[in-house]
């Protein structure tokens, strides 16, 4: 993504730039970023790595997609057994479940990066190699769009945007969502490109990147939503859909063969998007305790310039007419926005991973059509704009993680101290289900069984060679289990 005809002091002064930006992320995310053990999720992705490449590409092993379906109408509509539920596919160590459903295309970054044997945090800071690609791909993808002039003040405005924002500094951690914004930030670019040269093969380039989107999380159904509404909207300079529909599909199918083959062969597509729905419809609070509401606060206060600054680009989007070109190359952003929004709408979380799904889009946007705006204005305007802005929107996320540091997990670095020095590597144990992947990832022969309740009753392992129950909270708790009469 490149300017024709530019000049070795255009790329050199884009380079500084760039460098800047990434420079002041990384040291931001530093700070973010933790060096406790590896917590639910992410002990259960580092487990996910050790299956290797080929068991993760291949889905081997997994449950059938007809036991799937069997375990789940028969035990998943009773909150109350999730604890089995999940000691039943454990058991069966599917590497599906320990992705958390999730594509393996990250994963394989996992497996590369697990060989540097590196501790917990410098595992986490090397997930800083996806914002810095969405950040290249960001102010690149500006000046490819909107040229020299006007794609220079955009390219400026979205990645500070996007770099000094809550979603990019605050998910250094162990997760899909950072690659996901990669992936999904090149096919709006993509799309954007078609829209304005209406060159089919931006539209296949799309359809790549929604491909590998969809082997990264199941919301790349949004981004393939995303370049069938633009394929439609764009319909009259495709002509035939022959001419495009099937190259179309032929990639996205090939793509996602060569990334993820069990997808297609085992089904895993199908079993992934059953479980979000199972999630969405059957589990109570599924990412969280957070209401719609509740989460939405913490959003906007958390970052407030950053989304006045996305109210103002929305408005401009919007309302302003007389920038007819520039709202039409960036309505593919409005319909990921919009559609990606709306999928999202029951994860009520704050956790700003979440928000990655849809804030980095929307920091683009903003950034054009304020870019759209200033090029319009005296030429004074726009280095006074792009400091005060810069300046506030680097203020707030600093003050941010001064007024918030990350803290250590103390209770997990205490509990894996407790089971070392107590020499319990080997023992049969109930615990807290929130504990049992950190557990299983970091001793592989404890035989674990979790719990949901806050004291477990003696029934659930009566019947159990239990040697003993792990208590929730501090100090750590570990007794013998009495076996009452009843």
């Amino acid at each position: 993504m490149v300017v024709v005809g530019a000049g070795p002091a255009f790329l050199m002064k884009h380079a500084l730039i760039i460098v800047a930006f990434a420079a002041i992320l990384m040291s931001l995310a530093w700070k973010a970023t933790s060096d406790s053990p590896y917590g639910y999720d992410e002990a259960d992705y580092m487990y996910a790595a050790k299956f290797g490449l080929v068991a993760n590409h291949t889905d081997t092993p997994t449950m059938p997609l007809n036991e799937f379906l069997r375990t789940g109408l028969r035990r998943g509509r009773d909150s109350s057994q999730s604890a089995q539920l999940s000691e039943l596919i454990r058991g069966s160590n599917d590497v599906l479940f320990y992705r958390h459903w999730h594509g393996p295309l990250y994963f394989y970054w996992l497996i590369v990066v697990s060989h540097l044997d590196l501790d917990e945090r410098g595992m986490r800071l090397f997930t800083l190699a996806f914002p810095i690609c969405s950040l290249l791909i960001i102010y690149t993808g500006c000046i490819w769009i909107f040229g020299e002039t006007q794609g220079t003040v955009s390219s400026i405005l979205a990645s500070a945007l996007f770099v000094w924002s809550m979603p990019a500094v605050r998910s250094a951690e162990l997760a899909p969502h950072q690659a996901f914004v990669c992936s999904f930030l090149a096919c709006l670019v993509l799309l954007s490109k078609f829209v304005a040269t209406r060159n089919r093969w931006y539209l296949y380039g799309a359809v790549f990147a929604a491909a590998l989107s969809c082997c990264l999380l199941e919301v790349g159904c949004v981004t393939v939503a995303t370049v069938m509404v633009c394929a439609y909207m764009e319909r009259p300079s495709l002509r035939s859909p022959s001419n495009w529909l099937i190259p179309s599909l032929l990639g996205f199918v090939g793509t996602v063969i060569v990334v993820w083959s069990g997808a297609i062969v085992k089904l895993s597509f199908v079993k992934s998007y059953l479980f979000m729905v199972y999630l969405a419809l059957f589990r109570k609070d599924p990412w969280g305790p957070e209401g719609f509401i509740e989460t939405w606060t913490r959003r906007l206060l958390s970052s407030p310039v950053e989304w006045l600054v996305i109210v103002v680009g929305l408005l401009i989007w919007i309302f302003l007419r007389r920038f007819e070109s520039d709202r039409r190359l960036m309505y593919p952003f409005v319909v990921f926005g919009a559609l990606m929004l709306l999928a999202t709408a029951r994860v009520t979380s704050g956790t700003p991973r979440y928000a990655l799904l849809f804030q980095p889009c929307l920091d683009v946007l903003a950034g054009c059509m304020l870019a759209a705006f200033l090029v319009r204005l005296a030429r004074p305007a726009i280095p006074f704009t792009l400091a005060i802005l810069s300046f506030l929107l680097f203020a707030e996320m600093w003050l941010n993680i001064k007024r918030y540091p990350v803290l250590p997990d103390t209770r997990l670095s205490s509990l894996l101290s407790y089971i070392r020095e107590n020499h319990l590597e080997n023992s049969r144990m109930l615990v807290p289900q929130s504990d049992l992947p950190t557990l299983h990832y970091y001793f592989t022969n404890l035989h674990l069984r979790g719990y949901n309740d806050r004291i477990p009753e003696v029934s659930t392992f009566r019947d159990k060679k239990t040697e003993g129950v792990i208590y929730p909270g501090l100090p750590i708790r570990y007794e013998a289990p009495i076996v009452r009469e009843f």
